[in-house]
């Protein structure tokens, strides 16, 4: 379900509505009869996770921000838990020798899931869209985000490449159709990295079907190669997936995003910047070329690389555990393959254990989020789950136990996940209906309803007071119809702004949201000090140098404007703002000559 869960109306649709039906997810996990369970080597390694992390936010220079996550993702203690509690769930319902009905109950689900979820990407791949969202953005069907819409798609692929044997009539049929859905989304998706994932599933799948039929080496040979030839034809035929494959853009933004990581890691080896504090931290180290092919108009909230993202969230030693978690989780996969009864099974789990690879693998290129983490961790869970000693179970207990402590042991751990689901949900729930309300204010601020506007963000905000990007939301709402002369959405930016930057002293966002709210607040002077210190610390950011160019004009120091104003253009040689500003600055100043050229770089860049 969270997978096609969705909030129309909602600021950002495809976040906390999906956190909220897994935290319900995770309670009927917590309610399941007793099953499977974590190996505790790999319970170790996660609880010395846990505490690194825990670490790594009270050391943050912005401890509270990272503690509760920030905004679109909120990957903090609430959401990096329920990714752990699912993975726990995972194993327990999941995990064991007799789990093949339950894994055929999740490939029936998986299968009835990617048929809305097809539906969908094709409404989107011919330019409708359903869910909304704008033309010039890529959609990513019911998770937002296309690489998202892909990495769902190779695990499902990955789920439904395995034949089992007792699957018949509608049961076979449906896992069928759900199989091509899932590959027919990737290919939909456009992702690079989604589309080598798929490769790898279809490869496995092919040689695990031609062993089953065939004996033949060249069969075993020739079934993976037809497979990926297959796939390769279907993505060259589809318009938008083949110039996407070909397309060197976002290539190159990556390299250049990893390098300017790499610059923040160094200076940030054993502790990280900590979790979710990444947004804040990076663009003291973007550089010209940064400005030049990237832009600052979209902040970059991950480095794109799950080691790079471990590295800048913990430093070296989080790195190492999760390291740590992976190889001890591959070797209970190991142990667990070698003592699998049934074909079956073993054919399940040897496909879902290539899934999760390829997932692995394409997030060398992307970020995690609660859209693809929640099947990932739930997979993860029932590959590695295993069944509980015999021992464990008996009316002695465990060695050493008594009886009555050995039947108390799944109580205690039922009530406590229940306390934890019930601590999660007081939070996911008003977050979830805060949703409602920031998008209503958005929509009024960009109507000019500035009233309206204001009580909708103040409504969030009593839903969300943990929360310091409802403020920094609601500030860059509110600079729009400032840019404009409307004084009071300007006054309504300057406050919001404020609020945001007591609570994310480091956020750029926010800094430059006070800024435009300042500059048409008529508090030039106190943007100007704000902008300064801003570009001493980023001194490679279009955007800064525009509003100080503004915020110096209306000083009364038109070269120092004018200076700014250039040196954004040169920064960012496809903004047209600069340009713009420049042209009404000459123009007042009696420069028709450079008014006129200005205004024709406008058009240049217009067209």
């Amino acid at each position: 379900m969270s997978i096609v869960a969705v909030q129309p109306g909602g600021l950002f649709r495809f976040v906390w509505i999906k956190i909220t039906v897994v935290i319900f997810a995770v309670l009927f996990g917590v309610l399941s009869p007793a099953g499977a369970a974590v190996p505790r080597m790999l319970k170790v390694f996660m609880a010395s996770l846990v505490v690194w992390i825990l670490l790594a936010m009270a050391l943050a220079g912005s401890s509270w921000p990272s503690l509760v996550g920030r905004w679109p993702r909120y990957e903090g203690l609430l959401t990096i838990g329920v990714y752990l509690a699912v993975f726990v769930v995972g194993a327990k319902v999941l995990g064991g020798n007799r789990s093949v009905p339950r894994w055929r109950v999740l490939r029936l689900s998986l299968a009835a899931v990617a048929l809305p979820l097809l539906i969908v990407s094709i409404m989107e791949s011919f330019g409708l869209r359903p869910l909304g969202g704008g033309l010039d953005v890529r959609p990513g069907a019911t998770l937002g985000n296309a690489t998202d819409q892909g990495l769902i798609g190779i695990m499902i692929a990955g789920v439904l490449s395995a034949q089992i044997s007792h699957e018949r009539g509608w049961q076979l049929w449906l896992g069928r159709a759900g199989l091509v859905a899932a590959a027919t989304v990737v290919v939909l998706s456009g992702s690079r990295a989604a589309l080598a994932g798929l490769a790898m599933v279809a490869i496995w799948g092919a040689v695990l079907w031609t062993r089953g039929r065939s004996r033949s080496p060249l069969m075993t040979v020739l079934g993976p190669c037809f497979s990926v030839a297959g796939l390769a034809l279907i993505v060259l035929i589809v318009p938008a997936t083949r110039e996407r494959l070909f397309a060197t853009g976002t290539v190159d933004g990556r390299w250049l995003l990893w390098d300017r990581s790499l610059a923040l890691v160094r200076d940030h080896l054993w502790f990280g910047v900590g979790p979710s504090n990444f947004v804040d931290a990076l663009p003291p180290y973007l550089n010209d070329a940064w400005a030049s092919r990237v832009g600052d108009s979209f902040p970059t909230d991950s480095p794109h690389n799950w080691i790079l993202q471990s590295l800048t969230a913990g430093g070296i030693p989080l790195l190492l555990l999760v390291l740590g978690c992976a190889a001890a989780a591959a070797w209970c996969f190991y142990g667990r393959l070698r003592e699998v009864p049934d074909p079956d099974l073993r054919r399940q789990l040897l496909v879902g254990g290539v899934a999760v690879v390829a997932y692995a693998l394409a997030l060398l290129t992307h970020f995690t989020s609660i859209g693809t983490i929640a099947l990932a961790a739930l997979l993860c869970g029932g590959l590695v789950g295993r069944d509980r000693d015999a021992s464990a179970v008996g009316s002695a207990g465990p060695a050493g136990m008594p009886p009555k402590l050995s039947r108390t042991g799944p109580l205690v751990q039922r009530i406590g996940g229940i306390v934890f689901v019930c601590g999660c949900l007081a939070v996911a729930i008003p977050a979830t209906l805060a949703e409602w309300s920031m998008g209503a204010g958005a929509q009024a601020a960009r109507k000019g309803e500035v009233e309206q506007a204001e009580q909708a963000f103040q409504l969030s905000r009593s839903l969300r007071p943990w929360d310091s990007d409802t403020a920094l939301l609601a500030a860059q709402a509110f600079a729009g119809p400032a840019t404009t002369g409307d004084q009071s959405a300007a006054q309504h930016a300057v406050e919001w702004g404020r609020l945001a930057l007591d609570a994310t002293p480091r956020s750029h966002e926010a800094g430059l949201a006070l800024a435009v709210g300042l500059i048409y607040n008529g508090e030039m002077g106190d943007a100007k000090e704000l902008l300064d210190r801003l570009l001493s610390e980023a001194p490679s950011s279009p955007n800064l140098y525009i509003q100080r160019g503004v915020a110096n004009y209306g000083l009364g120091h038109p070269a120092e404007s004018i200076n700014d104003l250039q040196k954004a253009a040169a920064l960012d040689p496809a903004l047209e703002e600069p340009w713009r500003i420049l042209s009404a600055i000459y123009e007042r100043l009696g420069d028709a000559e450079a008014a006129q050229a200005a205004r024709e770089r406008v058009n240049a860049l217009g067209s």
